[in-house]
């Protein structure tokens, strides 16, 4: 080999070898760096400032919908930790052993009652803004982590929707339900730990939108004035049933039934796609141009509903929390 090719190949490999060092010990001493400042009374604000320019954060926005295959690979990024916070939904804090049994690696327990206000008008109310914003900047999750909810029900949406919806409604925009949940994570042989995941306490800002919440107010102004589409997402049974002593059906007036079963693909248990969602809206007569109200009967699944009509491309939705629990309890009054 010419002496001037080989003097070329000596010179690129170091500076390869270079580049390399020079990288992995920048990012070494960045870690140490920050543990010394953790550990001093450095303000946390300062603290998060570092991380960001030492460790950029993800440019890539992920889909509101996260198939199991795409979690995977998400999991294996190296800064994972900086750009995502993965939840495990349930209500109560009651249910924890089963999460520490076992569970998505990385996730967090969230409850999503925490902070309610309940009562028996609305027994699964939602939280004040004070209480979510504490509650989640304790979790260690901020503004501008991507939240990832998943949760152990049959098709993974019964409490992931209504986690989902809180996000939404307290402004951040960066949230996406796991199709399938945990039980089609373990139908795909995805791993599972009983690593607990206790990230450092962080600082989250809610932007609460009041817009996305009704009352029992808010349904009889409705009822008269129809500005809004009513859909009711309890099964088709409930929605139809008839009162025996007055005769007629239980439900709101003006109501569209959705039931919430149909919002699912029945063979593998996962969420329709859009377009099957879209179209089960259009054949039900709902105008996803026009603002809608949606209920069921704790304004819980009402909350999977929504989450079908922002994926169908919904423009306005809201949810009455009280849902039918409430209604039927004081128009009797």
């Amino acid at each position: 080999m010419p002496e001037s090719i080989s003097k070329s190949s000596n010179q690129e490999e170091t500076h390869h070898q270079s580049k390399f060092l020079s990288k992995y010990l920048f990012g070494a001493l960045s870690i140490l760096l920050l543990a010394f400042l953790s550990s001093t009374y450095i303000s946390q604000n300062c603290l998060e400032f570092l991380k960001t320019k030492m460790f950029p954060k993800s440019n890539f926005v992920l889909p509101p919908l996260l198939e199991a295959n795409q979690l995977h690979e998400i999991l294996k990024e190296k800064n994972f930790d900086q750009n995502y916070r993965v939840i495990e939904a349930f209500f109560s804090d009651k249910f924890h052993q089963n999460f520490d049994q076992e569970h998505v690696p990385k996730a967090i327990y969230f409850d999503a009652l925490h902070g309610a206000d309940s009562n028996d008008y609305i027994p699964k109310n939602i939280p004040s803004v004070e209480k979510f914003e504490e509650y989640v900047s304790f979790l260690g999750i901020s503004n501008e982590h991507h939240v990832i909810i998943y949760d152990r029900s049959e098709n993974g949406f019964l409490v992931s929707g209504r986690a989902w919806y809180l996000f939404k409604m307290f402004g951040h925009e960066k949230v996406s339900i796991l199709n399938g949940g945990l039980s089609f994570w373990k139908k795909s042989k995805f791993d599972l730990t009983n690593d607990l995941f206790s990230p450092t306490k962080t600082k989250f800002k809610a932007n609460y939108n009041k817009n996305m919440i009704r009352n029992f107010e808010d349904i009889q102004n409705n009822i008269k004035t129809k500005e809004m589409v009513l859909i009711d997402s309890r099964e088709s049974e409930s929605f139809n049933k008839v009162h025996p002593e007055k005769g007629i059906k239980e439900h709101i007036p003006n109501s569209v039934n959705i039931p919430y079963s149909s919002l699912f693909d029945l063979e593998n248990a996962l969420l329709k796609n859009p377009s099957e969602l879209k179209k089960l809206f259009e054949n039900n007569d709902v105008d996803l141009n026009r603002p809608m109200i949606i209920s069921c009967m704790f304004g819980v699944r009402s909350c999977t509903t929504a989450f079908a009509a922002h994926l169908s491309g919904a423009k306005s939705f809201s949810l009455y929390p009280g849902s039918w629990n409430e209604y039927h309890q004081k128009i009797k009054e």
